[in-house]
């Protein structure tokens, strides 16, 4: 697997077993209940759970419309998967190479999990370097953090 340098890291922790979180982490079709824009996964593979391989496409119909490819590049069941993004129609793949986000899972003490997510990524030209360190790894990191707290949500009260 190919990716960038770490760009940025959030992380929260959640008050369930690491085997609830990963049941969540890993079931592609969960991702409109806790990712809030994406509104519909088309499971590009015909699979439906993570997997070393996987390829499917989420659409976003809300704000800024489009969709994205994501392909699962590295995969270790109830730990980590890392997935790249090779295709997108927002000029995102573009702006950056080697793009992989990769999600960990840590168990702490009495059935809590922290949720980590990390991307690695290289901005491509000069421009999108400047941005990159001026807003958009903090927009992204921002995003990342709503959607896995939209996790704990989902795990927590399910």
């Amino acid at each position: 697997m190919k990716r960038g340098r770490l760009q940025w890291r959030t992380s929260v922790t959640i008050r369930v077993s690491k085997d609830r979180v990963w049941a969540i982490v890993g079931d592609i079709s969960l991702i409109p209940k806790y990712h809030l824009e994406v509104t519909r996964v088309d499971l590009l593979s015909g699979q439906g759970t993570r997997g070393l391989g996987v390829r499917y496409q989420c659409t976003v119909s809300k704000g800024r419309k489009g969709s994205c490819v994501e392909q699962v590049v590295n995969h270790i069941p109830g730990e980590r998967t890392a997935t790249a993004f090779p295709e997108d129609t927002w000029g995102l793949s573009e702006m950056f190479s080697d793009f992989v986000v990769e999600t960990v899972l840590v168990p702490h003490g009495d059935g809590d999990t922290a949720l980590v997510l990390e991307a690695y990524y290289e901005p491509i030209g000069w421009k999108t370097r400047l941005l990159n360190v001026l807003l958009l790894r903090r927009l992204m990191a921002r995003r990342a953090r709503r959607t896995i707290e939209g996790i704990k949500r989902l795990a927590e009260t399910a």
